[in-house]
């Protein structure tokens, strides 16, 4: 990965840790049968990767327990629910991607983008956002993104 990063999770623990922080969110709890059921998979694979995961001290598990999280855990899976966002905003706002297709290639993306690409796709973003007439639409080339002062012009020309 680009500047030497080694990923910790695979792309399955890192959908498993995701799954755990959201049924907690919205559950109060997670549960072995819950985190089957919305990954569509066996128990018996969620127990083997709720080992691992608690192995890496991101979770507190337990045989025939609640799923916890540490707050290592908690920090990882924001994490990846954050990515997991600005790319779906990405592809729907900016490429008028379809939500479904949007939700679905944001799943993939997360799990390999780095952190520095991460922040500069959110800068642009913003830039995006701050944007009233949207010019980023008229603009073929990427490189001429620096010279599309249109929304400063504008504010200048109000005053």
């Amino acid at each position: 990965m680009h500047n030497e990063e080694k990923k910790v999770l695979s792309d399955h623990q890192e959908m498993y840790l995701k799954t755990i922080y959201t049924l907690i969110e919205d559950h109060k709890v997670a549960r072995v049968k819950e985190i089957a059921e919305v990954l569509n998979v066996t128990k018996s694979s969620v127990s083997g990767a709720l080992k691992s995961l608690s192995e890496k001290g991101l979770i507190k598990y337990e045989a025939y327990s609640y799923v916890d999280m540490t707050e290592k855990g908690q920090e990882m899976a924001s994490m990846l629910l954050n990515k997991f966002d600005v790319f779906t905003d990405f592809l729907m706002s900016v490429l008028e991607v379809p939500e479904d297709v949007a939700r679905e290639n944001a799943c993939r993306m997360e799990h390999v983008v780095d952190d520095e690409v991460m922040h500069k796709l959110i800068q642009f973003m913003e830039f995006c956002k701050s944007c009233e007439i949207q010019c980023w639409k008229d603009i073929s080339d990427p490189s001429q993104l620096k010279l599309a002062k249109c929304c400063m012009k504008e504010e200048a020309e109000k005053e």
